[in-house]
């Protein structure tokens, strides 16, 4: 894998007094499509939203043109502490672990990053075409690469869909069609092995009208990766599921216990390059540590 410079680094963006801030990181190279304030989120969605009897970890929801709604059940009452971002004149009615923000250029900002990343994604050229995958499979790849899959659907039943690869590897996958999981026995949905992290994993819906649904009981459908379904008429649906990784969605709706859950490994942005290439800076903490080092540098030179 060839190394990567970061020609210069965003400050944070402050989402209210006393808020954690979401670390942006710039372009590592011309030809990268950057998540930038897309990153980060456990969620982001577009319209008012239907949550029941779910949680959201590791990272703020931010609904960018409607209420957020997440009521009642085990799941909600896990909720771990968070942000809820929204623009002006809308309502918070999840629980009271969640503090509400309006802060509508960030959510606007955010949107549009994660437009522009989802049609750079879908111009990748495709390292492989499969058309619609309807039955088990396991993708392997024995080398480290950056594989870029160009798919039609997936409707599996009771199996999985499995990427395989040495650490270092990334996938895209670029699902013009749906995505359908079926069924409540565990070990089925869209699954990673080998080397890989939930980081170096993408479902890009590019179809206006995409939807990913799961069912199944006990979130035995999981998925590994982020999942980016941005059309006007895009959805992800868990009734229930889990994704282990961030949610972008025009819109969401879950209930029966779905999970999202945001990998503590990657707090920061998440930059997927022109060859699939995942940049992470490993957490607020170094970051902030590397400003203070240069104005530290700086103020030794000017004295």
């Amino acid at each position: 894998m060839s190394k990567t410079i970061f020609q210069r680094i965003l400050p944070s963006t402050l989402l209210a007094t006393a808020a954690v801030s979401l670390a942006l990181t710039g372009s590592a190279k011309a030809s990268v499509v950057d998540l930038g304030n897309a990153a980060g989120w456990s969620v982001l969605t577009y319209n008012s939203n239907n949550t029941s009897d779910s949680a959201f970890q590791n990272g703020p929801i931010g609904v960018v043109n409607g209420d957020w709604t997440q009521s009642g059940g085990g799941q909600t009452n896990t909720q771990q502490p968070t942000q809820v971002i929204l623009s002006p004149g809308h309502t918070n009615n999840g629980p009271n672990v969640e503090t509400t923000v309006f802060n509508a250029p960030l959510l606007n900002s955010a949107w549009a990053d994660a437009v522009n990343a989802s049609a750079n994604l879908a111009s990748l050229a495709p390292t492989q075409t499969l058309g619609a995958i309807n039955s088990g499979l396991t993708i392997t790849e024995s080398a480290v690469g950056h594989y870029v899959l160009s798919i039609s659907s997936i409707n599996l039943n009771q199996t999985a869909l499995t990427l395989s690869a040495p650490a270092g590897s990334t996938f895209v996958l670029n699902i013009s069609g749906n995505i359908t999981l079926n069924g409540g026995s565990q070990g089925n949905g869209l699954l990673i092995a080998g080397g890989l992290r939930n980081s170096d994993v993408v479902y890009n819906l590019t179809g206006a009208n995409s939807n990913l649904t799961t069912s199944g009981g006990g979130n035995a459908q999981q998925i590994y990766g982020t999942v980016i379904a941005t059309g006007s008429g895009a959805s992800v649906n868990l009734h229930p599921g889990q994704i282990n990784g961030e949610i972008i969605a025009t819109t969401l709706t879950t209930s029966s216990g779905a999970l999202g859950v945001v990998p503590e490994v990657t707090p920061s942005s998440v930059i997927f390059g022109f060859l699939g290439l995942i940049v992470a800076i490993s957490s607020r903490r170094a970051l902030m540590g590397r400003v203070r080092a240069v104005a530290a540098l700086r103020n030794g030179r000017l004295g």
